[in-house]
């Protein structure tokens, strides 16, 4: 099943973003990092964490709301 997720990743990456998905991915990246500021860990999986926070962002913003 990761492989799955994997693949999906990667095809999503390969497409050309628009304007406003490239400036959307820009300003969760700029949030990541400051939920990285209080994570220790290497500095290699500091990219790869990034990413993985921005890719939750984007999926949450597809899933329906709570209702309240």
């Amino acid at each position: 099943m990761r492989s799955n997720h994997a693949n999906r990743w990667v095809i999503s990456l390969s497409k050309p973003l628009s304007a406003e998905e490239a400036e959307t991915r820009q300003q969760f990246a700029v949030r990541a990092n400051s939920i990285l500021a209080f994570i220790e860990c290497d500095d290699e999986l500091r990219p790869k964490l990034r990413e993985a926070i921005v890719e939750a962002m984007l999926w949450a913003q597809t899933q329906p709301k709570l209702s309240e």
